[in-house]
């Protein structure tokens, strides 16, 4: 069976345009790579993958990859602090994770890329390009090289009739997958927090996030 594998690569240290429409169809395809966080971002295949280029971090490369890069060569996430990246659909079950002054950024609608790029209030977008509805599975392989209680979540939120909704939340230490159904045209997005308010400038988040997608 083929299968359409995408790799991230994640590496949080604290201190440290595709269209949404399509012709194809197909049983899966398989792509990895892996860097500090690289997304391989195929402008024109059936299952799109598209970078906030408002979010830090977050950038296409001049190889074509989506990167999102986040300590290491970069600038990282300040201690005694907590960044969100991408909007949520819902503060639930995050709120307590973010502090008594901080605020979770929300959208109605956050993966919604109706207008491309411009409305896109996710860090990125998972969009079905293809003519069949998919199946959705992100699966978290992460590494805690945590000293301090750095923290954090990551939402994976749909976009559908210009509505948007939680479709699930992992929240660390991370150990299960989020899956969803996906519909042609319609659009995933996925957002995170990092909370280094008790963080230690050792810490360190690594592994990887894999994004796949099986035609239901």
């Amino acid at each position: 069976m083929n299968r359409r594998d995408v790799v991230v690569g994640l590496g949080a240290l604290v201190g440290a345009g595709a269209a949404a429409s399509g012709t194809g169809a197909f049983s899966a395809a398989e792509a990895s790579r892996q860097a500090t966080i690289d997304v391989v971002d195929d402008s024109d295949g059936l299952i799109g993958l598209v970078a906030n280029e408002t979010i830090a971090g977050v950038r296409m490369n001049a190889g074509g990859e989506l990167t999102v890069s986040i300590g290491d060569d970069d600038p990282g996430v300040n201690v005694s602090s907590v960044y969100q990246f991408g909007a949520f659909a819902s503060d639930d079950d995050v709120d307590g994770l973010t502090g008594d002054t901080f605020s979770v950024v929300t959208d109605g609608d956050p993966a919604d890329m109706s207008d491309g790029q411009d409305s896109l209030e996710s860090a990125f977008a998972i969009v079905n390009q293809s003519a069949e509805e998919i199946s959705v599975t992100i699966d978290f392989e992460l590494n805690d090289d945590i000293d301090g209680d750095t923290e954090y979540a990551f939402e994976l939120h749909s976009s559908q009739g210009e509505s948007g909704a939680r479709e699930g939340l992992a929240t660390s230490p991370i150990v299960g997958k989020l899956t969803a159904q996906l519909g042609t045209g319609e659009s995933f997005g996925v957002s995170f927090i990092v909370n280094a308010l008790s963080g230690k400038t050792a810490d360190a988040i690594s592994g990887s996030l894999s994004i796949s997608a099986t035609a239901v």
